[in-house]
């Protein structure tokens, strides 16, 4: 959900002030029709599905899997109607002329885009509520098997429950820092021509918007931990742990806090470019059903992000993405420009090439943020298996890193590189209770991460070889490289182009 709800603040940024460049429905009828009909349609497809997985749950109980395949497909279902449904609602109607000719909301910024977005907002929970009778049922089948298994377990979560932790862990992670930026976009905008001449560059206003996007980058943990609700990890012989853990790892950090979910989610998260607005937090469901070993696998796996500088490399990936589609249409508006007398309209040009930037930067991320994303949780789920390396004593596997592998070590192989035998398959463990306790196919992929079953592939691929782990870490170095000097030379080759020479 992460992805589409970005998509569509992208896409509302990207229709120019009057509108699409292109023809759109201009039928009042058939505008309504379109833009509050992606709500009940994303609520059929929830109900289809809901009715589908629900059916089986009650005919074959021990179908638990499958359904939670089948509730895992809607998911996806409904995530690519409400793309459909914001794309042909934005692109093919007035809907967003309309929205901006309303008098109570002119001239207050960020106030056009938010409204037009409120359908899709409605269309999400629509969704939501209909398929939240699937959810509940297959998460009380997967209670049911906990309880059996004398796993203690709390009582599903009630629908207003599920609705709150739904919207503020999927809508509001993104909304929250996008909202001040649509915000300052307009700001940007608005006072434009007094930015570039108090800046004296012609790309002041744009640079001003960076920088304030920026600023809302690096605060965002601090308010993202609010709309969480958190509360920090109390004093005991679990948080020793894990800080003893970050002493060698020498990292800093402003609080290891506990993720409220009702105990409905098992997961952890990092987030915080720099260690005085950094936060590592753990979810109570984590807490209360994982042993503290494998919390501290699963916690070392975060720490392997910030090890590892993974935040820093995803807001390299931002620049340089914007860098590439701000090239791109560069390039074409020149041209264009170069060509001018065969153009009868060079601003509906420039109205195309700003839908088309959007577009680009979609697909940029779409394609390439999910490769890279894939890979950085690679590398970290290798320091998370490092960070549980038993002593030679409890190692109980054959090992590399403990001199009992039933082949020769390979000669030109590092000792800090290798990966514990034992070490991987506790992470890998971790991974696979993650996957259950939360009802997620281990088969599943995502647009972030690699299915979990692939996952526990490669750590005991590269735990019984080393040579696999360290061509794997050094494909990853390889993509730091690419975005590091990529987003330099796109940042010179821009003040070459853009900064002033008098």
């Amino acid at each position: 959900m992460y992805f589409v709800v970005f998509a569509a603040f992208v896409i509302i940024l990207s229709v120019p002030e009057a509108g699409p460049p292109w023809s759109t429905i201009n039928s009042p009828v058939w505008r309504w029709i379109i833009v509050l009909g992606q709500i009940p349609l994303t609520a059929i497809v929830g109900y289809l599905f809901t009715r589908s997985v629900i059916k089986k749950l009650e005919l074959e109980p021990a179908w638990l899997q499958n359904a939670q395949k089948k509730l895992n497909r809607g998911n996806l279902v409904i995530r690519l109607t409400l793309t459909a449904g914001i794309i042909i609602s934005i692109y093919l109607t007035d809907w967003v002329v309309y929205v901006r000719a309303l008098k109570p909301i002119k001239g207050i910024w960020g106030m056009d885009e938010i409204i037009a977005l409120l359908p899709f907002f409605a269309a999400i929970f629509a969704g939501w509520l209909c398929v939240y009778p699937a959810d509940r049922a297959v998460r009380q089948v997967a209670i049911e098997l906990q309880l059996w298994l004398s796993i203690p377990a709390r009582p599903v979560w009630r629908l207003r429950r599920f609705l709150s932790f739904m919207f503020r862990h999927q809508v509001m992670i993104i909304a929250a820092p996008m909202i001040p930026i649509v915000i300052a976009n307009d700001f940007a905008h608005h006072y434009g021509p007094q930015l570039r001449r108090l800046t004296g560059l012609a790309w002041g206003h744009e640079a001003v918007l960076v920088i304030i996007a920026g600023g809302i980058f690096l605060f965002a943990p601090v308010m993202l931990r609010y709309i969480w609700h958190t509360r920090a990890l109390p004093s005991g012989e679990l948080r020793q742990r894990l800080e003893n853990l970050c002493r060698r790892a020498r990292l800093t950090y402003r609080q290891i806090l506990i993720w409220e979910s009702d105990g409905m989610v098992v997961n952890a998260a990092v987030m915080g470019l720099f260690g005085p607005l950094r936060y590592i937090l753990l979810s109570d469901g984590l807490l209360e059903m994982m042993e503290d070993k494998k919390i501290e696998a699963v916690f070392g796996h975060e720490i392997g992000h910030i090890k590892y500088r993974h935040i820093q490399f995803y807001l390299l990936f931002a620049i340089l993405s914007m860098l590439i589609v701000g090239g791109i249409t560069e390039l074409m508006m020149r041209t264009i420009y170069y060509w001018s007398e065969y153009f009868e309209h060079i601003s509906q040009a420039q109205d195309y090439l700003h839908v088309l930037a959007m577009v680009l930067i979609v697909m940029v991320w779409g394609l390439g943020f999910g490769g890279v994303s894939r890979r950085f949780e690679w590398q970290s789920d290798l320091f998370g298996a490092r960070s549980v390396t038993p002593s030679a004593n409890e190692c109980n596997r054959p090992c590399f890193v403990h001199d009992t592998a039933l082949t020769p070590k390979p000669a030109d192989q590092k000792q800090s590189a290798m990966i514990c035998a034992t070490g991987a398959a506790t992470f890998a463990d971790s991974l696979h209770r993650i996957a259950i306790l939360n009802g997620i196919p281990i088969e599943a992929r995502s647009w972030r991460h690699s299915s979990i079953s692939h996952r526990m592939q490669l750590l005991k691929k590269c735990a019984q070889d080393p040579t696999f782990a360290a061509r794997l870490e050094r494909s990853i170095l390889i993509i730091k490289i690419t975005l590091l000097i990529g987003t330099l030379i796109g940042l010179a080759i821009a003040v070459w182009l853009y900064w002033p020479t008098n």
